[in-house]
């Protein structure tokens, strides 16, 4: 598919206190971009479009990529701190081959801050355009309106000059709804759960089946499921707000052994990892979305047909970033809510650079 480029408009009005940065998982690794751009290295906006006619940069391949725009200069290591004042924002991207297509995203999931836009091509055929229904000053007033529990400095964040960012729940999450009482309705019911994994190379997808269960304590599973002889329980203690938010960070217990929540997976090739990390997954998905009700099916493979966040359940914060723009609102938006995007991998990709109080690029 040869090369891609990404080609970057300014519509911010401010060039010189803005810097790019761009990182390549994380690592610099000297791409340099035809001299434009170098990963890990930030330069400012006015120096990217100062003497280049066609503001933009190109690769064959580039795998893990995050594109941050801010006001400041922003280091590579450690990546911009969602907790500081300062205001960003990012898109992320990955070509692993010469033949794959270009797979891009905005995202919101750790911060809403410098809001972007993408417009392309799909590898598929047609265009798309990933942008905001609502001006970024007005999805900050909905949240704190909505989604926040107090109006905190550690969520909301003023960042000089009229601007203001919030810290998403993944980052923050004793200041945004507990999940306590959506757990305590599914468990009372003890509500029946069908969760269906991913395929693993050379082994066979598998369903699990089983319900949640009313913990007498911490150390108890709120989540029993089999498929077989095979067995997926979950703790009480690792299936609470934090975890739910963050998508990670605890375990789940595996044919008797504890796990952590999300693991390598050796690019499909370890079954039992694959099983376990979509398991916790769907799992996830079925919260933060509000797919599961106490007296539902609540089977996995039908979440893609179902509407997510009906009746209030779920991820506040990832409903009205969803209602607002087509970005990620928690780590596993890709899956039901359509945020990532396949682009041609030798077609060109326009990143704007909006204003706070500005709206567009949204395509449904």
């Amino acid at each position: 598919m040869g090369e891609f480029t990404i080609k970057i408009v300014n519509d911010s009005g401010d060039a010189d206190q803005l810097y790019l940065l761009l990182t390549v998982s994380g690592t610099n690794i000297g791409f340099d971009g035809g001299g434009i751009l170098k990963v890990g290295e930030a330069v400012t906006v006015a120096d990217f479009f100062s003497g280049v006619a066609s503001h933009s940069f190109s690769a064959e391949v580039l795998d893990g990529c995050r594109l941050y725009v801010g006001y400041g200069e922003m280091q590579p290591s450690p990546a911009p701190d969602p907790n500081s004042n300062q205001f960003y924002g990012w898109i992320e991207f990955s070509k692993t081959s010469e033949s794959d297509g270009l797979w891009i995203n905005l995202s919101n999931v750790d911060i809403l801050g410098m809001p972007l836009a993408l417009d392309g091509t799909l590898a598929a055929g047609g265009s798309f355009s990933l942008g905001y229904k609502k001006s970024q000053q007005d999805i900050v007033a909905e949240l704190e309106a909505q989604a926040l529990t107090s109006n905190n400095p550690a969520v909301v964040k003023d960042c000089g000059g009229g601007k203001t960012k919030i810290v998403a729940p993944n980052i923050q999450f004793p200041f945004y709804r507990s999940y306590q009482p959506y757990l305590d309705a599914m468990t009372a019911a003890t509500a029946k759960l069908t969760i269906h994994t991913d395929t693993p190379i050379g082994a066979p997808a598998k369903v699990f089946k089983g319900s949640f269960l009313q913990a007498a304590s911490e150390s108890d599973p709120i989540i029993s499921l089999t498929s077989g002889t095979d067995t997926f329980e979950i703790l009480k203690s690792q299936f609470d707000t934090e975890y739910l938010y963050r998508c990670d960070g605890g375990t789940t217990i595996y044919n008797g052994q504890t796990v952590n929540m999300n693991r390598n997976d050796d690019g499909g090739h370890n079954a039992d990892v694959v099983y376990t990390n979509s398991l916790f997954r769907n799992l996830c998905v079925g919260i933060n979305e509000g797919y599961f009700t106490p007296t539902g099916e609540n089977d996995s493979s039908k979440f893609s047909s179902d509407t997510p966040f009906t009746d209030g359940r779920g991820n506040v914060y990832a409903k009205i970033i969803h209602e607002t723009s087509n970005s990620y609102g928690f780590p596993y938006a890709d899956g039901n809510l359509k945020t990532l995007i396949e682009a041609g991998g030798d077609s060109t990709v326009t990143m704007t650079i909006m204003t706070d109080t500005e709206a567009g690029h949204y395509q449904s």
